[in-house]
């Protein structure tokens, strides 16, 4: 009797599981793939934690864990092929595991991971099963900072502009108006005795000259993608320069943003959390596309516009240099180190 009970009693142990698996596997099962930081800078690394929760208490004994990695206006490959990645592991019931891996040195850009996809097995590894969790996570990566760029005779020659306008800033006589405060004026700039008056912060408004205020307009038009990308890593290192010497900074460009399609426009603002906001503009920039657009036009008359480009013939260079009274940084490479040729620099 024994003998033939056995068999039975197995059998529907085996029904039983596949049905059990079939219908619970599911049940209370966490998914999250993120990365470790959501802001990193040109050549450095992330990390990516994975996570699986199993609130149910089926065991899931074979359990594979996919997401892919992608770049927003560009493929992320690697040795020439889509990155994706695949974590193999098990899952005790009323368990959670964590994974993480580390990519490294990773180009500008918007990183994103859209969701990711579990697939396990039952017992007996005849059903597979697969569920899809469609979380996103995203990273932004910066742009990488030239230092070399602060000693350069550029830059140098450059500063004695900035420095100039600094001389004329107490001339009480340079306020053109008193307008209300906004979150992007200097402390330095606020009317003290306005603000006492009417109970509101006012600030005062002086002409370009003794505002301190500088608007870069980034050419992206010619020139190579790596000459165009080390351009962008430039306006960036530049910014930040300015932005340490208390110079307001607004920004155009004919490059468009990844994120929305439009050409890349920041404000006039000053501070650390300028500079952010700058070069979260820049890691959206989408070199493709870019080639023979008109160069970006001066939207502020009262700042100083600076014009940042690989290439000018000397009618483009010109006409800026007259209608403007602005100052051109030209990229030039020379014995495979990077040169920059400063026009406009009168004083």
């Amino acid at each position: 009797m024994l003998v033939f009970a056995l068999p039975i009693l197995l059998v529907f142990l085996f029904v039983l599981e596949r049905i059990l698996y079939g219908r619970l596997w599911k049940r209370g099962l966490e998914s999250d793939v993120r990365f470790s930081s959501t802001i990193v800078r040109s050549g450095e690394g992330v990390e990516i934690s994975e996570k699986c929760v199993n609130n149910s208490f089926l065991p899931l004994t074979s359990l594979s864990l996919e997401w892919n990695l992608e770049r927003q206006f560009s493929p992320f490959t690697v040795d020439g092929k889509p990155f994706s990645s695949s974590t193999l592991f098990s899952l005790p019931g009323r368990r959670m595991v964590e994974h993480r891996k580390e990519i490294g040195s990773l180009k500008r850009g918007i990183y994103t991971i859209s969701g990711c996809r579990i697939t396990t097995t039952d017992l007996f590894s005849l059903d597979e099963h697969s569920l899809t969790f469609s979380s996103s996570t995203s990273l932004h990566v910066l742009p990488q900072r030239r230092e070399g760029f602060s000693s350069s005779y550029a830059y140098r020659g450059f500063l004695g502009t900035v420095d100039s306008t600094r001389m004329s800033a107490d001339d009480p006589f340079a306020i053109k108006a008193i307008r209300p405060y906004v979150t992007t004026d200097s402390m330095k700039t606020i009317n003290w005795k306005a603000s006492a008056k009417t109970g509101k912060l006012k600030v005062n408004q002086y002409d370009w000259t003794t505002e301190e205020s500088v608007q870069i307009l980034l050419d992206l038009s010619e020139g190579s993608e790596e000459e165009r990308e080390r351009l962008i890593e430039y306006v960036s290192t530049f910014s930040s320069l300015l932005l340490s010497r208390g110079v307001n900074v607004s920004l155009r460009g004919n490059g468009r943003s990844a994120g929305n399609g439009k050409f890349i426009k920041v404000e006039k603002g000053s501070g650390r959390g300028h500079s952010l906001t700058l070069d979260l503009a820049l890691s959206e920039i989408k070199i493709s596309g870019s080639d023979g657009l008109p160069r970006p036009e001066i939207r502020d008359d009262r700042a100083l516009p600076v014009l940042f480009s690989v290439s000018l013939n000397d009618m483009e260079r010109e006409d800026f240099l007259l209608s403007s009274e602005g100052r051109i940084f030209l990229l030039k490479g020379k014995g495979g180190k990077d040169v920059f040729i400063l026009e406009g620099d009168n004083e």
